[in-house]
Order: C-alpha cells, then structure tokens, then sequence
C-alpha cells in the first residue's frame, strides 16, 4: 500500500499500480532486490519486466506485486525486497521535499529565536541604564531606545509564529497522508504457477479451426465444388452409370458399369461410345478396354473380335456390342451413330466442369451418362520415411539450467 489517497476508480487505481510497476521494474532496483536475495538472473531489467507484475486490487489502493521464479525461496525473498524497495522510493520521492521545507523552516525559526534572544537581552539593559539615569533627558534617550528595541523584538517574534504556524500546517498535511506499508510479506508457494499453456493450445485451436471453416467457405462461395457422383451427373441431367474407385478400372469394378452402358447404349440406339475426361488427365484408353472386356456376350452366340485399327475400326470380323474408345473426331464421323460418356472425379471443382459442358454443346452427341471415380486416398503404409528422412539422423543436445 503506498501513500496515496484512496482512489475513487478503475482507472485511478490502475494509475497507482503502473507508478508503482514503473519503480519496481527499474534495472537498479531488481538488481538490488536480487542481490539482496543471493541470486544472479542475467539481466536485472530483463528480469524484472518478464517475471515482476504489478496488479491493483480492485479499485482500492492496495497492490499486488508478484515475482515468478524457478526458485520459489527465491521468488518470496525478492519480492519482499521489491516491496521495501517500492515503499522506500516513494517516500523519498514523496517526502523528500517536505523534509527540506521542513528544515529550512527549523533554520530560519531558530535564526529568529536569536534574534529575539538578544532583543530581549538589549531591553533589559536599556531598562537598566534607564532606572540609574543621572537626568531626566538621559532617562529619556534611554526610553526611546529601549521602545525602540522592545518594537524590534516584537516584529521578530511575530516572523517566528508566522514560520512555526507553516511548519504546524505542513505537519498537518503530511499526518493527513496514508502511510505506506507492507500489509502482507510474500511467502514461498505451496505449487508451482500454472503456465495455462494448455488452454491456450485449445483456444488456438479453435481459433484455427474457425478461421479455417471461414476461409473455406468463402473460397466454396467464389469457387463452388461438386462433392459426390450423384451431384456430378446431377448437374449435367445425365444418368449415372457408376463410379469407380479408381480411374485405373479393372474388368472385375467396370463389369455392372460396363453393362449399364450398353443398356444406355442401345436405348439411345447408337453404336460408338466416345469417353469425354473432365478434370485431372486420365488413360482413357484402359478405362475403354476395362469398358469393353466387360460387355456381356450377345445372346444366342459369342463374341466376335477382330483387330482395329488405330482409331477403333474394325479390320475384320464383325463388332459385337459397343465400340467404347476414347473420343476423337472419327467417333462422330463414322456411319455408326455415335454418343459421349463423361468421365470425372467424383469431388470436382464446377469451374473444371465449364469446358466439357460447353464441348457436349458443341459437339451435338448424346450424352450417354456420367462415370465418376473416386480419387486415391494416402497410405501411411507405403510412405519412405528412411527417403524422407534421409540416409543419416541429424541429432541435437541440450542443457537445462534449474
């Protein structure tokens, strides 16, 4: 508690803890404090700003001032050294020009106190010379000497009630000041002070994570995506056909999709299947075979192969069931009718859907269906780490000072 009047609001008593902080955490002060304690911390101003606080309590004028240390002896010993140090300073602050009117007020009174010393002496011996006077004129030289000293003595006697009334007065007022003092000396904690380093790893956290669903959200609304096989065929008015794990179809996943495309086929009566990618590039020439080498037999007989040529026309034999192949202008411009099967990523960004759209427009082919496949998730299991970490370990060292 210093010696400053009580103050009325947050705001006042905050002031008398930063005036307080300010003294606590000079450099001379933590150095002293420490060196009172047996301990050396590097930097006194460093370690007083990082582990000296200064809190007011409420809005009363009594403060808290704590010290954090990994020595609790230590952090009780400094400080209570602090607090004496505190309570020294502002008195000398505070008090220090009090003292000096004080004493030149004791000078002055006492120089004065002389002077109506001899004064008096000096009346006494006129009244003597006076009384033994030879003449009547003598006697009376001697009066107004004697009223004139006693006249003297009167003006210094009232100069020195003047200066005992302003040191009465200055006494006065300093009596009317708190005193500031030590309500209850620092003691060594039982635990140690939580670092609250969990909680905030927590709020970070969640912080994160709600800047994070923001930052989405907003890039979802500019750049919207399509999630989910159904929302892609969905978008185009087109059948789905299937959707595949992978863009790599083996004849055993291809199978129920490649006899769904024949049904499609056949009910929009076209005989040449074109596949249309859209997003990432993908081989669209295995996907094609996996499509075909899953086409059940015609009924009634087997199929019929024969080698083709580079752009999928047969050389001989006869074609049974659907010609699936990767598009190219010569899917449209043979006599055989022709239609389109769209190939993309079941999770796909609508802006990578724009250029097949406009295509499927231009082309004036049927669109078939769509065929989605899903995207390869990261196997842990499979992952280098001996390639990402290196052939050698790097390895570090520490010490801890306690």
């Amino acid at each position: 508690m210093l010696d400053t009047a009580d103050p009325a609001t947050r705001q006042e008593s905050g002031v008398i803890a930063d005036t307080a902080k300010a003294i606590v955490t000079s450099p001379s002060l933590a150095q002293n404090a420490l060196r009172e304690a047996g301990v050396e911390r590097g930097d006194p101003g460093a370690f007083a700003r990082k582990h000296v606080s200064v809190a007011a309590l409420g809005t009363s004028g009594v403060l808290q001032l704590s010290v954090t240390d990994r020595n609790r002896q230590v952090a009780a010993s400094v400080a209570n050294a602090l607090a004496a140090s505190l309570i020294r300073t502002r008195l000398d602050v505070t008090n220090g020009e009090t003292q000096q009117v004080l004493a030149d007020l004791d000078r002055r009174t006492a120089a004065l106190s002389e002077k109506i010393s001899k004064a008096d002496e000096s009346v006494n011996t006129l009244s003597l010379q006076m009384a033994t006077a030879s003449t009547a004129e003598a006697a009376n030289g001697l009066r107004d000497k004697r009223n004139e000293a006693a006249r003297s003595r009167d003006f210094l006697a009232e100069q020195r009630g003047v200066l005992e009334s302003e040191r009465v007065s200055l006494l006065s007022t300093s009596a009317l000041r708190p005193k500031p003092s030590i309500i209850s000396p620092a003691t060594p904690p039982a635990n140690a002070e939580s670092s609250h380093r969990l909680s905030y790893l927590i709020l970070g956290a969640l912080l994160g994570f709600v800047a994070g669903m923001g930052l989405a959200g907003a890039i979802e609304a500019f750049r919207p995506t399509l999630v989910g096989s159904d929302a892609l065929a969905g978008e185009l008015d087109a059948a789905l056909l299937g959707t595949l794990p992978s863009a790599a179809a083996t004849d055993a996943t291809a199978t129920d999709i490649g006899v769904r495309l024949r049904l499609a086929a056949e009910a929009a009566g076209v005989e040449n299947v074109g596949l249309l990618a859209a997003g990432p590039d993908v081989d669209l020439g295995s996907l094609a075979e996996s499509l075909t080498a899953a086409q059940p037999a015609p009924a009634g007989g087997r199929r019929k192969t024969g080698s083709s040529n580079r752009n999928g026309h047969q050389r001989n034999g006869h074609q049974a069931g659907v010609a699936i192949r990767p598009f190219s202008p010569s899917v449209s411009n043979g006599s055989r009718p022709s239609g389109l099967v769209l190939v993309a990523p079941s999770v796909l960004k609508k802006t990578e859907l724009v250029d097949a759209s406009q295509f499927l427009k231009v082309a004036n082919l049927p669109l078939l269906g769509v065929i989605a496949y899903g995207t390869p998730g990261f196997d842990w299991r499979e992952f280098d780490w001996r390639e990402f970490l290196g052939s050698e370990r790097s390895s570090s060292s520490g010490v801890t000072a306690e």
